[in-house]
């Protein structure tokens, strides 16, 4: 069979799985870029080791970085996966496609000072949407919701007696998240100017739902106005870190899996990254140093 054919058949079994659309025109744009080289007309049961080999190192000879590299065979990796479970008749198994490691960078954290900086920076013709836009700020810093979470919240989702909330996440699973007091005073304050009625609970300046590109961009409007750089992944980011640090000033340890179901995780691993970083964060801050006491430096 046609590997494109094969290829078509997989996107529409994403779809019924229910992932999200950007998931989806990830696998179209990253596996379509091994069909296009390949060539679409290609069987699949004629695809070999081989084949895998040579796309990856005509990748390497572009110059690409290792991150981008890792993300191309990440997704074709879960491909041919998918064409081994469905029992197609391949020349290798997916367990052969070696995914190299990527650099991985540390995580920017903002201080309290940066953070207060960034709320101060929002600014509107219209108070409502002031209130609106560091809600939102609140509802990433101290909450950890992604974009697409923003945008598809819904105001009876909304639980401020009880400090929660119920987010519909990737692949369209339901966790609930906690929410902080700045966050459910910010929200009530916005809702209460807020001219339109609406089921969502972020709304545009046209009383519509606010879009993922939306939020992108208000995100973006107000780093013309900061000294460093932030966005919704950053934000997010933070929220994590300084949810591990919180958790370990209280209690004296870090519980992950509580984090992960907060932050709606399916691997573990992705949310040590942050544990990795907390402890960092923690072991600098406690640093002793023997030379100071040799010398007697205080």
């Amino acid at each position: 069979m046609k590997i494109q054919i094969v290829f078509e058949k997989f996107i529409k079994s994403r779809k019924l799985k229910g992932l999200a659309k950007r998931t989806i025109k990830d696998y179209e744009e990253f596996i379509g870029l091994f069909i296009k080289y390949i060539g679409k007309d290609k069987n699949i049961e004629d695809l070999t080791q081989e084949d895998i080999e040579d796309y990856e190192e005509y990748q390497i000879d572009r110059d690409i970085s290792r991150a981008t590299l890792s993300t191309y065979l990440r997704h074709f990796k879960i491909f041919i996966r998918w064409v081994c479970e469905q029992n197609y008749e391949v020349q290798f198994t997916y367990k052969l496609i070696n995914i190299p490691k990527a650099y991985k960078k540390n995580i920017l954290i903002y201080s309290d000072k940066e953070i207060m900086m960034i709320f101060d920076v929002v600014g509107a013709y219209d108070e409502w949407i002031v209130l609106r836009n560091k809600a939102i700020l609140s509802f990433m810093l101290d909450s950890g919701l992604r974009q697409g979470e923003i945008s598809s919240l819904k105001d009876a989702n909304i639980c401020m007696e009880r400090g929660r909330m119920t987010v519909l996440g990737k692949g369209t699973k339901e966790r609930i998240v906690p929410l902080g007091k700045l966050s459910i005073q910010l929200y009530t304050e916005y809702r209460n100017k807020c001219p339109y009625k609406s089921e969502y609970a972020f709304v545009s300046k046209i009383g519509k739902y606010m879009t993922n590109n939306s939020i992108k961009l208000m995100v973006a409007k107000l780093n013309q106005k900061l000294p460093f750089r932030i966005s919704s992944h950053k934000l997010r980011h933070n929220f994590a870190t300084n949810y591990c640090l919180d958790m370990y000033q209280k209690n004296g340890c870090i519980d992950i899996y509580r984090l992960m179901t907060i932050m709606g995780h399916e691997d573990i691993d992705t949310t040590r990254r942050y544990l990795h970083m907390a402890n960092e964060i923690i072991a600098s801050s406690e640093c002793l140093s023997h030379m100071d006491k040799v010398y007697r430096i205080c």
